[in-house]
């Protein structure tokens, strides 16, 4: 440990004394440095505040490239303007998110703006603040913020600051100084603000909130793939509220690199709203912004509230679900119009605008354990006001065989090594995001190469050739560079190959907390021997830890077999079956092992989707004595299939002589004659007319004991009542002698 404390004072000297202003390469993301080891941790309660996105645009396919940091909306011009934080590369947006014109600006490395209503002054993370002429794209002047000691990264304008001159409040990123400093517009420091929060990209002031003022901060967090939020704090106090929004979970969402960048407020561009705005880093870039609050008087419309279901509510069904609401205070107008949104998480649409309801039936089936979300605005000639953004989540899938590690012990885990055998644990933490405790892979003591951690058995009977869904909560926590492959993997051969599942080479940042999901198919045969393995290589001197924890395999088998047996008899064997549950069921082929190989004899109808119990049979008819195995080959509606496990059953001997009717009767022209031997006899099958003349001879000689079965083809016959006798002389001198009439109609 002391060398990893030695490092990191050598690495913070250097990068203090010699890049403190330094333009950084020039990279597609801005990031903070000091969050390879530093974790956002609130101090004060946390509240989700309610925001709506009023846009949200793809700011890399509008500028033609990524590396968009900066943002500002402009209402003398009616335009945004975005910019480049490794270049002086600028661009002017039409208020719809189309493009009017890219410009260059006497600088580089715009990372926030604030426009005071004649000039935009841009924070280019050096010790002054650059004075803009939006008309003329200009340079006009510079404002010096040499008390800020690390300059000006990010930046907010106070119109009331400084007794109504205004003002500018500034700060920078660099540790160990997080805290913010106001400055008139000449550059006199007129308050220190202090803050603890690490990794702040974007600043904005808001003077139309209720309560505030108040500070928006913009934090990359833990790095790329944590929450992004933007923290509300109380201008006057300095004091975070615990207001605050995850710009991942709408702007940011599927979007695996999405970080901070700077942000802006403006109460000129929606009429009636304060909107707080920003550009997020990301693949892709996103130029956003949400209503914060509303510049006039309060609409008098009733908010809807009071949802059913209520919010955050779980296990709800796929079918049958109606969405209502009240309409309620502090407003005391009824609406007139009502609109409604709904969806799955993150892809909410309008699904009904029109007269005054409470109630919204949803007209389609929805889909297993999915989150949706919903809202409802209530509006008049006037005005609107929105209720807050609801969720629900329906019910598991009733056909998920899952299995789920939540790493109590390891006692179902082999550390395979060959390098840090002593440094796999469960241990009693919950940094990967669920509870403790966790998988953990210390960086003590330290190795260069490979660490494998191996499945004894994945406890659920996986089936061969189908989709599998796999999840896990991982945290990577990063140290410095390279830092090394951290792999979880399934292998069917003890190790000797493996599939890949998840997999992150070298990572520049911390990676997570985060849940990490995906599918996979399993081979044609052998997944009976899946086994799961968690690997790292590398050098563990480059990172801090890493953790796995609650690691499920499942699939969803559309039926769901609880027995399936095979009884064997004289000529026969009965099958019998049930299912507990079925899902796109087509039916059943009843496969027969012949000659080493199954072949279909049989198709069976299934019951579609069902969640009842269904009982099947079969029997397997006219069989000789001998020993016979069986399967089922379950068929979806797509064409998926699944395999059932093999039965077997014996089918013995007759002990009597038998002659059965014929089958059919009446026949035309053709019929079956049945009969069985208690040993090997002589035999002899003929058929007569009722005059006592033979029409046809069908067996004369030896035969086996057992079941027989002859076909008659009476095609040269004519109409009329016939007779068939069997005679047999057994080898242990039995004597057996029957006749029966069947029917011959044409």
């Amino acid at each position: 440990m002391l060398k990893k404390l030695f490092t990191i004072s050598f690495v913070l000297v250097f990068l203090f004394g010699n890049t403190m202003f330094s333009q950084q390469s020039i990279n597609s993301q801005e990031i903070s440095s000091t969050l390879a080891n530093v974790k956002v941790e609130p101090v004060i309660p946390v509240t989700e505040a309610t925001w709506d996105v009023e846009f949200d645009y793809d700011a890399t396919a509008v500028t033609g490239a990524a590396g968009n940091a900066g943002a500002i909306y402009i209402p003398t011009l009616g335009k945004f303007w975005t910019t480049r934080w490794a270049s002086n590369v600028a661009h002017q947006w039409n208020p719809d998110g189309t493009l009017d014109m890219q410009f260059t600006l006497p600088f580089t490395g715009t990372r926030g703006m604030v426009f005071d209503g004649q000039f935009i002054y841009c924070s280019i993370n050096t010790a002054a603040v650059q004075i803009v002429d939006p008309a003329t794209k200009t340079l006009v002047g510079t404002i010096p913020v040499n008390a800020a000691p690390n300059g000006a990264r990010f930046i907010a304008y106070n119109p009331d600051g400084d007794g109504g001159a205004g003002s500018i409040i500034v700060g920078n990123w660099t540790s160990p100084n997080y805290n913010f400093y106001e400055f008139s517009m000449s550059g006199t420091l007129l308050r220190t603000i202090n803050s603890t929060v690490t990794g702040v990209y974007g600043l904005a002031y808001d003077k139309w909130s209720a309560g505030g003022p108040f500070l928006w901060v913009w934090s990359q967090g833990s790095g790329a793939g944590t929450p992004q939020n933007i923290m509300q704090m109380n201008y006057t106090t300095g004091a975070y509220t615990g207001i605050q929004h995850d710009v991942k979970t709408d702007v940011g969402l599927g979007n695996a690199d999405a970080i901070a960048g700077g942000l802006f407020i403006t109460p000129n561009l929606v009429s009636g709203k304060a909107i707080l705005g920003g550009l997020l880093q990301g693949v892709p870039d996103k130029l956003f912004g949400y209503e914060i609050a509303l510049t006039g008087p309060p609409c008098p419309v009733q908010k809807p509230e009071n949802p059913t279901p209520a919010n955050n509510a779980v296990d709800i069904p796929l079918t049958g679900v109606t969405l209502s609401w009240s309409n309620g205070g502090p407003g005391t107008v009824p609406p007139t119009q009502v609109e409604v949104f709904f969806g799955p998480a993150g892809n909410m649409t309008s699904v009904y605008s029109g007269a005054p309801i409470t109630q919204w039936a949803i007209p389609n089936p929805l889909n297993y354990f999915s989150k949706y979300e919903w809202k409802v605005i209530n509006k008049i000639d006037t005005c609107n006001i929105s209720s807050s953004t609801w969720t629900f989540k329906t019910v598991q899938d009733p056909n998920l065989h899952e299995f789920c590690e939540t790493f109590e012990d390891l006692s179902n885990w082999t550390i395979v090594g060959p390098m840090g055998m002593t440094q796999w644990n469960a241990n009693p933490s919950s940094s990967a995001g669920g509870t403790a405790p966790e998988l953990r892979l210390n960086w003590t003591p330290s190795f260069t190469g490979k660490s494998l951690i191996r499945s004894n058995t994945i406890p659920v009977n996986l089936s061969n050739n189908y989709l599998t869904s796999f999840s896990f909560r991982f945290y990577f926590r990063w140290y410095a560079n390279p830092s090394g492959t951290a792999t979880v993997s399934i292998t069917y051969d003890g190790g000797v190959t493996e599939e890949v599942l998840y997999q992150v080479v070298d990572p520049t940042g911390n990676v997570g907390p985060m849940l990490v999901e995906g599918t996979f198919t399993t081979p044609a045969t052998g997944s009976e021997n899946a086994q799961i393995q968690i690997w790292y290589d590398g050098y563990t001197l480059n990172i801090w830890e890493i953790y796995w924890d609650d690691l499920c395999i499942g699939q969803v088998i559309p039926v769901e077999l609880t027995s399936f047996t095979a009884i064997g008899s004289t000529n026969q064997v009965e099958l019998n079956w049930t299912t507990a549950t079925e899902t796109n069921n087509q039916g059943f082929e009843v496969q027969r092992n012949t000659d080493g190989e199954f072949h279909t004899i049989a198709f069976v109808q299934g019951q579609g989707t069902s969640t009842e119990i269904h009982n099947y049979s079969f029997i397997d008819k006219d069989l000789k004595a001998g020993h016979y195995s069986y399967r089922l080959k379950q068929i979806d509606y797509n064409g998926t299939f699944d395999y059932s496990n093999v039965v077997e059953a014996d089918v013995v001997a007759p002990t009597v002589f038998a002659l059965d009717q014929n089958y059919p009767n009446p026949f035309n022209p053709s019929t079956t004659i049945n009969f069985s031997l208690a040993v090997d006899s002589k035999v002899s099958l003929k058929v007569f007319n009722v005059l006592g003349q033979e029409v046809a001879s069908l067996v004369n000689g030896q035969m086996s004991a057992g079941s027989q079965k002859i076909s008659f083809d009476a095609s040269s016959l004519n109409s009329g009542v016939y007779f068939y006798r069997l005679d047999a002389d057994g080898i242990d001198g039995q004597k057996f002698s029957s006749t029966k009439k069947m029917i011959l109609t044409k």
